[in-house]
């Protein structure tokens, strides 16, 4: 992708993420296919989806979708799942953020016991914009996007 539609739709990314806290996660076991409402947040440059109870089976593959239906904003992509273990110091990190960020939209978070954290790897996905644009995107800008997620925006492309 030319890095001057990159510039233009990293930003839209960076938006859908800080207006939007939940997601939908599908995966598919045999003929079984379960979708999941989660909870996702973004932490060094990675996606976190938090299964309020575990899946059916260990998710190796999914999609995600990320939506904000005021500003017509669509993310959606293939992703490779990894478990992240309870015992993982990257467990109570990404559960301590998923916290504060349900805090300060004054959401409340449940820790279930049977719950499951996974990190999910961006392959291949899609952005649609409101203003009806639509981009495919490929596993480096996924990731590429997720990276400028912790500067302002004025330090993105200086």
């Amino acid at each position: 992708m030319p890095e001057s539609i990159f510039k233009q739709i990293s930003l839209d990314i960076l938006r859908l993420h800080q207006h939007t806290i939940r997601s939908l996660f599908a995966t598919q076991h045999h003929n079984n296919t379960e979708i999941h409402d989660t909870v996702y947040i973004t932490l060094d440059g990675r996606y976190y989806v938090w299964l309020p109870q575990t899946a059916e089976n260990s998710a190796e593959t999914g999609i995600l979708l990320i939506e904000d239906e005021y500003s017509h904003s669509r993310l959606s992509w293939i992703t490779t799942a990894r478990t992240v273990k309870q015992k993982d110091s990257l467990y109570s990190r990404v559960l301590n953020a998923i916290e504060r960020r349900m805090q300060r939209t004054k959401n409340s978070f449940n820790r279930t016991a049977n719950a499951c954290l996974l990190e999910l790897i961006p392959q291949q996905g899609r952005l649609t914009t409101g203003s009806n644009k639509d981009f495919t995107l490929s596993h480096s800008d996924l990731v590429k996007a997720l990276y400028p997620a912790t500067q302002q925006p004025s330090e993105l492309f200086s």
